[in-house]
């Protein structure tokens, strides 16, 4: 893997980078996390042939900050950006693998990309974009607000990270400085424009494209109502079901024995 920038739309985006070609996968993070949270799923991803792109987001990790945050935190603004990436650097046909916020993204690039060849998400219930579609698949919690707040007191970081992960990480863990480093106006602006309907309808984007969709989810999530899941109308559902794995939000860091046997074969077969 190699690390590198690219401008997109007047943006600068820092990305890792494996195999220039046609034919590849894109890797896309959560809400103030970064392109390391996919550290342990690369060197299987690698052995596949495909192009493996691996970046941080506008106002994520390496990216630069946006100027019109109104417009590029939110789900189409993302996709817009990250559709772009992939045509830059070569790729005419993709796997998007979407975790948390990234899984929203890789369900508006589905829905508006014919390039994205199959979308894998985990830690992302698909909802229709208005107060009661996102109540319907999310749990509301005190953590669950700090994915809208602006500005991170030091407890705010820990809090919101730790259950992300799920797990208990130390002091200096490189998580906490990726959530610090956050824009604060990507938090705000992504929960307001999902809020206020900015994307497409993401349970008929799901139940209409006939493109394959897996659903690879930690039993113990914090955020997602798990029943929820089983009861979207996925129309070409992987196994037919979602496939459930120890862990919580963060199935892929938490369980990647597991998670990565279930990525590759998704991959593999589509």
């Amino acid at each position: 893997m190699i690390i590198r920038d690219c401008s997109v739309e007047g943006i600068r985006i820092r990305l890792q980078h494996h195999r220039a070609g046609r034919n590849g996968i894109l890797l896309i993070h959560g809400n103030s996390s970064s392109k390391e949270v996919f550290a342990k799923q690369l060197e299987k991803l690698m052995k596949t042939g495909l192009g493996v792109v691996v970046p941080d987001l506008p106002g994520h990790g390496g990216s630069d900050d946006s100027k019109r945050p109104y417009s590029t935190y939110s789900f189409p603004g993302y996709a817009g950006i990250l559709g772009s990436l992939m045509r830059q650097i070569g790729y005419r046909s993709y796997h998007v693998l979407g975790w948390s916020l990234g899984g929203h993204i890789g369900i508006e690039m589905l829905a508006r990309d014919p390039a994205v060849r199959s979308l894998l998400i985990t830690g992302t219930p698909p909802v229709r974009l208005n107060p009661v579609g996102v109540a319907a698949g999310f749990r509301w919690t005190g953590v669950t607000a700090l994915a809208g707040r602006k500005h991170f007191r030091p407890e705010d970081v820990r809090r919101y990270t730790s259950a992300m992960m799920g797990i208990r990480l130390p002091d200096d863990h490189q998580f906490f400085r990726i959530a610090r480093r956050t824009d604060g106006n990507a938090r705000l602006w992504m929960v307001a424009n999902g809020m206020a309907g900015c994307g497409v309808d993401q349970v008929e984007a799901v139940s209409t494209s006939d493109r394959p969709i897996a659903v690879v989810q930690g039993a113990h999530d914090p955020f997602l109502r798990i029943d929820y899941l089983g009861r979207v109308p996925y129309r070409n559902l992987w196994h037919g079901r979602p496939v459930m794995l120890d862990g919580g939000h963060a199935a892929h860091w938490q369980s990647p024995k597991a998670f990565n046997e279930a990525m590759m074969d998704f991959i593999t077969t589509h």
